[in-house]
């Protein structure tokens, strides 16, 4: 933790001398709650699982195809990105008070490293976190529990504007910070919208070698934003003999079994549950369980009886139960064995939740997805859904879990790279993040060209280095114009152009080679294409101007881009139709992201004779529009125990008459993603 001159603690506001006023307060807590940013989403995939079920459904979404434009409140969604600018894009783009149910499952400060184990040719690989995870985890643990304060502290003011009215936050914890994050809830949420702490039995009864009794439970936490919020009651099964124990009453007129049910509830409400009703008062330190509204409707439908002492009770049936109420204290759902992901919870968490606390038209999020349970369970329930994680591993889980259970279709999306992220939240402009970026590639910014730079590199040549923009791809064109000014710039010219680019072009490779070939040959230009790397992300929010970096350069690696080529698509016709196959001629990762030197090494060897044991997945848009990836055909590497390699050809069948743009989008076990474009020619 860092040193505080106040330590965390719950304090009485003494100059407001009210009631519920205890709140959580450490050094670093944020003055006031983050407001919408108007970040615009970037769609790196529409994913239809099984075009043919869903080509009604589509043609709602987009009724031209070939012109597609995204109506995104229609479509459910999964963001990589930070939630906390996520939330904040969604309520600029209109989702206030538009969701019913928040489930969220953040880090528990439990100091795991959430590394992954993944089979490359046979072998167990442990794969390093991205240094995206990495900061993320090292920012909610670097300043101990102020700085998870600090992460949890503005998110969940988000998620309460992002709720309805009626709306309900669910947060899984456990014992490292859940009672501090109780007293935040009660300070964002207000006391008198806690509606449950619901404890959860994760595990069997274990044999502890250290002083203490056994943890195997965790905590949720159930928040309304408002008193009045959506409820749906859901039971466990009862047996006969459970149903004459519990419902000993029989209606005269009806045969109905029945039990009643006090309409009072202990503690205090402010709101409409704590009004009069028909002249009576709730007892003495209690309130009503239904609105006035509410209770009204129960008595028209002779639901309400009176007691010898005059108090309403409820009738509840036998026949309409469906079972013994959901209590508090959950035994039957423990974490699954042999998981995927390190994080992910038992489906029955998420199917109760769902169920109890929304509708068929309604719509959840999970700001921390993970392996996808809450969306793979909300798509059972077939509620539209909005998940986010900032792991690409994670998307990567829930993505193709989602594709195996046969979802309706998706948008994958991005908000921008990180880099992107804080030009927008530091109100930093463009070339400022170009000389930063260049000044930790190590090169001296030019005054003529913001977005040029000079290096002289460790074999002393003079490096002319280019730094792309970080909404846009760097393309084979601007490559060639560069080129042409690097031999000749400065009288002398250069004989290296390096390329730092955030993003490439569709077969910019492929692109690149012809017009290049008679530059590189006239010139001998030496040139190197670079990946800006996610490590930039902590310098920019460490440094704030690019005058404090210079001591950080050389420290940054820029590795070479992923090289995907694409085999020559094979065309056969047959009475109107063309059976098309394309496929994946070669895949090369260039920085494989293994700490362990040993492990390295082996999967050189196995990637060297077998590529395809680097692809997690790969997807086919048979009538790529230029702009939109709708992917229609995938396929993926499996999980577990199911793991098989993906094949490395796809076919498709398309009406003739038409010359057609194929896209190809592979993504590696690695989270590296690379993309490419081939034609067929059907006419």
């Amino acid at each position: 933790m860092t040193t505080s001159s106040v330590p965390i603690e719950t304090e009485l506001l003494p100059e407001k001398r009210k009631k519920d006023s205890a709140r959580l307060k450490w050094d670093t807590k944020p003055k006031r709650a983050p407001n919408p940013k108007d970040i615009e989403f970037q769609t790196a995939e529409i994913v239809i699982p099984n075009p043919n079920r869903d080509q009604q459904r589509l043609s709602t979404f987009f009724p031209d195809l070939s012109k597609v434009e995204i109506d995104r409140t229609k479509m459910n969604r999964l963001i990589w990105g930070d939630n906390l600018l996520a939330m904040q894009a969604l309520l600029a783009s209109g989702y206030e008070e538009k969701l019913q149910l928040i489930y969220i499952d953040p880090p528990f400060w439990t100091d795991e490293n959430y590394y992954l184990t993944v089979n490359i040719g046979g072998e167990g690989v442990t794969k390093s976190p991205s240094v995206i995870e990495r900061l993320a985890y090292k920012d909610y643990w670097e300043g101990g529990v102020d700085s998870y304060l600090d992460m949890m502290y503005p998110r969940l003011h988000l998620m309460k504007r992002l709720l309805s009215k009626k709306g309900v936050l669910f947060i899984h914890t456990d014992w490292h910070v859940g009672h501090y994050v109780k007293v935040m809830l009660d300070e964002i949420f207000g006391l008198d919208n806690f509606c449950n702490e619901i404890v959860r039995v994760k595990s069997n009864p274990k044999n502890y070698t250290r002083n203490a009794f056994g943890n195997i439970h965790d905590v949720i936490y159930f928040y309304s934003k408002t008193e009045d919020y959506d409820w749906n009651r859901i039971f466990q099964s009862r047996d006969e003999k459970q149903i004459e124990e519990d419902f000993p009453l029989v209606e005269s007129e009806t045969g109905r079994k029945y039990k009643t049910a006090p309409l009072h509830a202990p503690g205090l409400r402010r709101g409409l549950t704590g009004q009069s009703w028909r002249g009576l008062s709730p007892l003495a330190g209690h309130h009503w369980r239904y609105t006035p509204d509410n209770l009204e409707k129960l008595a028209s439908e002779n639901r309400i009886v009176w007691s010898s002492t005059g108090n309403p009770r409820e009738k509840i049936y036998a026949d309409e139960s469906g079972g013994y109420a959901f209590q508090d204290v959950w035994t039957d759902f423990k974490d699954v064995s042999q998981q995927v992901y390190p994080t992910g919870k038992n489906e029955g968490i998420l199917d109760t939740i769902i169920r109890a606390a929304s509708g068929p038209t309604s719509v959840i999020a999970d700001f921390f997805c993970g392996s996808g349970t809450t969306l793979a369970v909300a798509e059972k329930l077939k509620r539209k859904w909005i998940g986010c994680d900032f792991s690409k591993t994670a998307i990567q889980i829930a993505r193709n879990r989602l594709v195996i259970e046969d979802s309706r279709p998706f948008l994958l999306e991005n908000i921008g790279n990180y880099q992107r992220h804080m030009i927008y939240l530091s109100g930093g402009r463009i070339f400022e993040m170009q000389h930063i970026v260049l000044k930790l590639y190590g090169a001296i910014p030019r005054k003529d060209f913001p977005e040029l730079g000079v290096k002289k590199a460790d074999d002393g040549v003079m490096e002319l280095v280019y730094v792309g923009y970080p909404d846009r791809a760097v393309t084979a064109k601007r490559t060639e114009e560069l080129a042409h000014l690097a031999e000749n710039l400065d009288g002398t010219g250069y004989r290296r152009l390096v390329i730092l680019g955030w993003d490439y072009e569709y077969n910019y490779e492929e692109l690149l080679a012809p017009i290049m070939a008679p530059i590189l040959r006239k010139t001998k230009i030496d040139l190197l294409k670079r990946i800006i790397p996610p490590e930039v992300y902590e310098y920019l929010k460490t440094h704030s101007s690019s005058d404090d970096i210079e001591s950080l350069a050389g420290k940054v690696v820029f590795h070479e881009k992923p090289f995907l080529k694409l085999s020559k698509p094979k065309i056969e016709r047959s009475k109107g139709q063309g059976t098309v196959n394309v496929g994946i001629e070669r895949y090369i990762v260039y920085d494989l992201p293994i700490e362990n030197e040993k492990q390295k090494d082996e999967v050189q060897q196995i990637v060297m004779k077998n590529f395809a044991a680097l692809l997690d997945y790969w997807a086919v848009d048979w009538e790529y529009d230029g702009t939109t990836f709708k992917s229609s055909w995938q396929a993926f590497r499996g999980f577990g125990r199911e793991i098989l390699q993906v094949p490395l050809s796809a076919t498709h069948t398309l009406p003739t008459g038409k010359k057609y743009t194929i896209a190809v989008r592979a993504v590696d076990i690695f989270g590296n993603d690379a993309t490419g474009t081939c034609t067929a020619d059907l006419r």
